[in-house]
């Protein structure tokens, strides 16, 4: 199979199937471990959002590189052969300017470096989670955080709020209840059992119990509470709290 067609089940998590050629910054994803390198990345986020505040743009940042995390897991998963290209010296950021809000990608450079694997359950899938997020996720969390002032453990949860959606949207596929409730026990399984010191921290900032509201929101339908605020409210003076936003 040609890398373009083994990349079309990426494209939902940010990872499209080739490099975006009109992106205004493209950096090797290494270089986002680096405080220096992810400040100039921030700066010029923030300055497109049309803030100054990089504690926003190292919120919303996190949330697309949640796009990352959630390939890892799926591809593990599904035993995909792909899983082992997702790593830092062997995709690239890229930040694309849009007529709306800016976004960014994560394009992979060698998708053959990638080998077979297999179907990743239990143990062995939280053994891989864990050596992804400690070696991969984690050095960039910590630079992310270093340049924004924002403790580490507020951009883990907004990488777990978009994991979370990720997964709520697989349920929604499912074609039963049971089988919905098996990709939520099998998401939770996986992450809960992650070690501490694996984000670098002294929790397991994922071990999180999921909570539900009703949307203030017509047609009022019962939502997921969110971890921790995404912060979009403060980027327009009309955007209000979002319907599953823990402050309200």
């Amino acid at each position: 199979m040609n890398g373009t067609g083994r990349l079309q089940g990426t494209e939902r998590f940010f990872i499209p199937p080739e490099a975006i050629e009109d992106a205004e910054i493209t950096l090797p994803l290494g270089k986002l471990c680096i405080p220096a390198q992810a400040d100039q990345l921030l700066t010029a986020y923030a300055s497109m959002l049309g803030t100054e505040d990089k504690r926003i743009a190292a919120a919303i940042l996190c949330s697309w590189i949640a796009g990352i995390c959630g390939a890892k897991y799926a591809l593990l998963a599904a035993g995909d052969p792909l899983a082992p290209a997702l790593r830092l010296n062997n995709m690239s950021v890229q930040l694309v300017r849009t007529e709306g809000y800016p976004e960014f990608a994560f394009p992979i450079h060698n998708q053959r470096e990638s080998s077979p694997e297999q179907r990743g359950n239990g143990k062995n899938l939280t053994e891989e989670l864990g050596r992804f997020y400690r070696n991969e996720v984690r050095p960039m969390i910590a630079a992310l955080a270093e340049t924004s002032q924002t403790r580490a453990v507020m951009l883990w949860k907004q990488i777990y709020n978009q994991l979370y959606t990720f997964i709520e949207e697989d349920a929604l596929e499912a074609s039963n209840e049971c089988s919905r409730s098996q990709i939520h026990r099998n998401f939770q399984a996986s992450l809960w059992e992650l070690k501490p010191e694996v984000f670098g921290l002294r929790s397991n900032p994922f071990r999180i119990t999921p909570k539900f509201r009703r949307d203030p929101l017509p047609p009022h339908d019962t939502i997921s509470v969110k971890a921790t605020c995404c912060l979009a409210y403060k980027l327009r003076t009309d955007h209000a709290y979002c319907g599953g936003c823990p402050i309200l």
